[in-house]
């Protein structure tokens, strides 16, 4: 007889990260609406963008669409590793000449967006890997793991640390890292991050390094990749994504890098690359190959110069939120190149005593802290990624709460 899945039926009830914000925060934001129908809401809960496609991504979307209409130019399925035009184009113009590495076309694998890549790439792994995972973290991260019902450790993510961890103290196998980091805005050096790849290598351990913020780090002597680190080519597979510097929220395109030369217990040189095109055919298709051209064009040289302005446009959204936070006294944390910001309750308030008095006082809604870990208690995550007005009434709406702490 068919039996359910146990670990899928274990996260059933307010357990997972989108029952909880669509079931208790949002929740709560309605019943204030209810109460308050006059009064504005600033949604800074979600990471979802509000800026458009950039203008040469929307011109290849409609050429790649006229193409698919046309039955002397229309093409049927992709590649199953994503579209060799826009493999060579994240490994010529993202690797290389934005970050300075090389990577080969064939390590690279196009995904739908990063959140189905951070989850599945769990099935390259023997089921009993012990998988580590920053606390607070992303969700995916964590709920990945338990729906895999693997072993997990948490690395503590603290202020006394800057919310960056140290490495792990026990053996682990898989470890989860993401910087810029979501949900704390913070950003790891290469030394920190160096620590990281000494222990995988020493462990034959493996760090899932998940950079989709990393388009939004200004500073030069900050790592954007975790292959600018000595020795990451030989543990570390990253994850990256055009969802929020190219606005493809909606389009969902994304990418996993697996090098040559990552090699784990009983693999050789390229197994691991191997065994991600056996799944990769069994398991994914691709994105949809309109989408696929969008991305190509993002990533040419008009396109490049149409996303710095989207990411330059949510900076100055973080430095707006953060100026106004601080203005009234609150902590923030976090980087300036980042869009989200890590702000401490005032007066000792719990998560979700504060997120419901910033509500209630301001009208402006973000996501409470322990939603991502144990160490989120007492922090709020608001997202810088939504459109400048709202953004701008949002901090004039903090001066009610200044009266308050």
């Amino acid at each position: 007889m068919a039996t359910k899945n146990l670990a899928l039926a274990s996260l059933i009830g307010n357990k997972t990260y989108i029952d909880t914000v669509f079931n208790q925060v949002w929740s709560q934001v309605e019943v204030y609406r209810a109460a308050n129908p006059q009064s504005s809401l600033f949604a800074m809960a979600l990471g979802n963008t509000s800026q458009p496609l950039p203008r040469a991504v929307v011109e290849a979307l409609v050429e790649a669409a006229n193409r698919l209409g046309d039955s002397q130019t229309y093409t049927g399925y992709e590649d199953t590793a994503g579209n060799p035009r826009l493999r060579e184009a994240i490994s010529t113009h993202y690797y290389e000449q934005k970050i300075g590495v090389k990577i080969q076309p064939e390590e690279i694998f196009i995904s739908d967006g990063a959140q189905s890549a951070v989850v599945n790439i769990q099935e390259l792994f023997a089921p009993d890997n012990v998988v580590a995972v920053q606390n607070p973290t992303y969700p995916a991260f964590m709920e990945g793991t338990l729906l895999a019902n693997r072993p997990l450790v948490y690395l503590e993510c603290t202020e006394a640390n800057g919310f960056v961890p140290d490495v792990p103290r026990e053996a682990v196998d898989i470890i989860y890292l993401c910087f810029p980091n979501n949900p704390t805005g913070v950003i790891a050096t290469y030394e920190q991050l160096q620590g990281f790849v000494d222990y995988a290598r020493l462990h034959q351990a493996v760090i899932i390094f998940d950079a989709v913020y990393s388009p939004f780090i200004r500073n030069s002597n900050t790592p954007r990749s975790i292959y600018e680190v000595e020795g990451a080519m030989e543990c570390a597979i990253e994850i990256g994504s055009f969802s929020k510097w190219a606005s493809f929220t909606g389009l969902r395109v994304g990418w996993c890098t697996i090098p040559e030369t990552l090699v784990i217990h009983q693999t050789e040189l390229g197994e691991l690359n191997r065994l991600w095109q056996v799944r990769h055919g069994i398991k994914f298709w691709g994105p949809a190959n309109v989408a696929q051209y969008g991305a190509i064009a993002a990533l040419s040289s008009v396109g490049q110069s149409e996303c710095q302005a989207i990411v330059d446009y949510y900076l100055e959204n973080t430095r707006l939120i953060r100026g106004g936070l601080e203005s009234i006294g609150l902590k923030c944390y976090g980087s300036p190149n980042s869009p989200f910001i890590w702000v401490k309750a005032s007066q000792g308030l719990s998560s979700w005593e504060f997120f419901k008095e910033l509500l209630e006082s301001t009208g402006i809604v973000g996501v409470p802290g322990n939603v991502f870990g144990s160490n989120g208690e007492g922090f709020l995550r608001l997202s810088a990624l939504g459109q400048r007005r709202t953004i701008e009434q949002a901090v004039e709406s903090l001066a009610s709460f200044a009266m308050e702490i």
